[in-house]
């Protein structure tokens, strides 16, 4: 993959410079994208990614164009380029961009930044897309887990490290219930007090202002990444659900289909979009 990336980066300076009276007069500033979860494959793809100038977070782009090359060639080709969508009500501002990818293989994606204050910023970052996801995939029916509840473990410390505000309503129900239940459901994997990054912690806290603004009319299911704290101890679904990173949620339909993969940061907004088709 690193052999791709250099000529890459100077095929898109080459594309977005190609202006020339209107091109800019400076080189644009270059800045670090860096790609915010895992398990893409061939299909429907979201890519959630965060921007960063050297350590700090970049919260100020106004726009972020992707164009996306096929690597694995003599030279990278341009076949797609889009809008990339951005999510400021999130604890670290993030972007994302749905793909369509047409097969397995390496991806390089090139970046054309507009900041706030008019400058033009480039960045760049490669995915690697298999045939097939590990986790369930758009349009398959995920595992029946038959994860723990407060009916099957009345202790709410044991079944999540939300420790300081947990919420009792994700605990009350199974997936197999779930997907028997008529209604859309939401399934987040995300363990908040042992999440290493910003990234991942606040996704809990998206989901429980999703389940107070729709109520009954979806589940919603917390699985926390461990089912022991001392020692941490992986939970039964997540090796189930084929899951190699955390957090995920999976959004599904009436009929317990996946609709929707949420790897990564997780707006509310983003979130409520997702489950508004299936009400």
């Amino acid at each position: 993959m690193k052999h791709y990336l250099p000529l890459l980066l100077i095929l898109f300076w080459a594309l977005t410079a190609c202006g020339g009276a209107d091109a800019p007069a400076e080189p644009p500033l270059e800045l670090q994208l860096i790609v915010a979860t895992d398990d893409f494959a061939v299909g429907p793809t979201r890519v959630p990614f965060v921007i960063y100038s050297g350590v700090d977070k970049v919260a100020d782009a106004q726009a972020v164009t992707i164009y996306l090359y096929e690597l694995g060639g003599d030279e990278p080709e341009l076949v797609w380029e889009g809008a990339a969508v951005g999510y400021n009500d999130y604890e670290v501002p993030y972007w994302t961009i749905a793909l369509n990818l047409p097969r397995a293989g390496y991806w390089g994606l090139g970046a054309e930044i507009t900041m706030a204050d008019g400058r033009q910023a480039t960045g760049q970052l490669a995915i690697e897309a298999q045939e097939r996801p590990l986790g369930p995939a758009v349009g398959s029916r995920p595992p029946a887990s038959l994860n723990r509840t407060l009916e099957s473990e009345p202790d709410i410390s044991r079944l999540t490290s939300n420790f300081n505000t947990p919420d009792p309503a994700l605990y009350q129900m199974t997936v197999v219930e779930a997907m028997s239940s008529g209604r859309p459901t939401v399934v987040t994997f995300t363990t908040p007090a042992f999440c290493a990054t910003q990234i991942c912690a606040p996704v809990l806290e998206s989901v429980k202002q999703a389940r107070q603004q729709l109520g009954d009319s979806v589940n919603f299911i917390h699985i926390e990444v461990y089912q022991e704290f001392e020692p941490l101890v992986l939970a039964d679904e997540i090796l189930q659900w084929g899951l190699t990173s955390e957090p995920w949620t999976f959004v599904l339909d009436s009929d317990g289909l996946v609709t929707v993969r949420l790897g990564g940061p997780l707006a509310l907004s983003e979130l409520l979009t997702a489950v508004a088709p299936l009400q």
